[in-house]
């Protein structure tokens, strides 16, 4: 297989040679082993080797590498290398490359695992509230990120803990300080964080007054523009775009009609499973979904298709059970919320759909229901919203059916 990366017989005995030795072999087969393609692999390998020659300038043994020691690489020996050719000194190449040679001497035990760092009581504390997020409020990793994100900031300006002169006022300024320069919508998530925060830490005894209800409220504003959709022209086209010839293509045309004849999310999409379709009932089965609730949707034969042509035709050889997995390295792992999103983003590219909200195919999903006839409480729960004013403003884009509700203006006899 190595014949095969780095056919030069010269450059196999350069590498066996070097102060890594036989690691670089290993790690080129780890490499080809995780689907990475040949110019990744002859180009990691040489970065490996560049790596090596200068651990060997510096008497450095195996088990002395880590982070340190490629930061002291990166940051200062690739700014003045003289080193003879091939040494390559491209910073963001060598940081993946060395990063992924990081990973591989530690999955072989060749190296120590990286020494964690002590963690601060602020991150301690933001950790029980992320755990307090998931277990006791159910809510999504998504919901989660950005709420810890508000709490982290809120305890850094709080010291070391220090709540006794925690006030109305306090929690007043904070909210008019940081408020300069957000949005209207950036604001209310911004409150709703804080308040989350303030019932956590009452409820775990850092509070001993209930300050959640002392946030104070933005004051409410109007709805603006209504939510973009697709005509019926766009979506033709969008989903014309994906080549049904090549894996990946028919990959990402199933993950665009689970977006677009189910309305799903793209973290729906990306934690899908083999076992969450039922060919025989012709059902799909959403297990982890933001509001943590569990949900069944109908199956639409087109989609059923294209699953099985990509199951049959595409979805490469590999032991996990996820849905839809990658098609480059690392070959065969689930796809992530990011990679559903990169996908329908390259789409809209190829249509020249100006938007890169993916949640664009999801309302018009929800649009052409409501066109329909369908009420919005079976919308509702098709997209799994808990409240129906989150599906109420799509009776709002049913301009046709609004104006079938407008009265005759009023005339006042003579």
């Amino acid at each position: 297989m190595i014949a095969t990366i780095f056919r030069s017989s010269f450059v196999r005995r350069r590498m066996s040679a070097s102060h890594l030795g036989i690691i670089l072999n290993a790690f080129v087969l780890d490499l080809h082993a995780r689907g990475h393609t040949i110019n990744c692999i002859q180009s990691y390998g040489q970065i490996a080797e560049h790596f090596s020659r200068w651990l060997a300038m510096r008497h450095l043994a195996l088990r002395e590498i880590d982070e340190a020691e490629v930061k002291r690489f990166l940051g200062g020996h690739l700014l003045h290398c003289h080193c003879p050719r091939p040494a390559p000194t491209h910073r963001k190449n060598c940081r993946a490359a060395l990063g992924r040679l990081l990973v591989f001497l530690r999955q072989t035990n060749r190296i120590a695992d990286a020494a964690s760092e002590p963690v601060s009581k602020i991150e301690r504390l933001v950790k029980d509230y992320d755990h307090h997020l998931a277990e006791v409020a159910g809510l999504s990793r998504a919901t989660r990120q950005y709420r810890c994100r508000y709490a982290r900031e809120f305890l850094q300006t709080r010291g070391k803990l220090q709540f006794e002169d925690l006030s109305p006022k306090v929690l007043t300024v904070y909210v008019g300080r940081r408020a300069q320069g957000l949005k209207p919508a950036s604001l209310r998530v911004l409150t709703t964080s804080l308040r989350s925060l303030l019932r956590f830490l009452h409820f775990s005894g850092f509070l001993r007054q209930p300050w959640a209800q002392a946030v104070p409220s933005p004051a409410p504003w109007p709805r603006g523009s209504l939510p973009q959709i697709l005509s019926e022209e766009q979506c033709r086209k969008f989903l014309k775009s994906f080549d049904h010839g090549t894996p990946t293509g028919r990959r990402d045309f199933a993950m665009a009609l689970c977006l677009c004849l189910l309305g799903l999310r793209t973290h729906e999409v990306a934690a899908l499973t083999l076992e969450d379709v039922d060919w025989r009932q012709l059902t799909v089965h959403l297990r982890r979904t933001k509001q943590q609730r569990e949900r069944q949707l109908p199956l639409p034969p087109r989609l059923s298709r294209a699953l099985i042509d990509y199951l049959r035709r595409g979805r490469p050889a590999t032991n996990a059970r996820a849905l839809f997995v990658r098609h480059r390295a690392p070959l065969g792992t689930p796809v992530q919320f990011h990679h559903v999103r990169g996908a329908m983003r390259r789409a809209f590219a190829r249509c020249n759909i100006n938007s890169g909200r993916i949640h664009l195919l999801r309302h018009t999903f929800a649009t052409r229901l409501h066109r329909k006839g369908v009420g919005l409480k079976a919308i509702a729960d098709l997209l799994g919203h808990v409240c129906l004013d989150t599906t109420a403003v799509y009776a709002r884009v049913n301009l046709a059916e609004l104006r079938q509700a407008t009265l005759p203006w009023p005339e006042r006899s003579p």
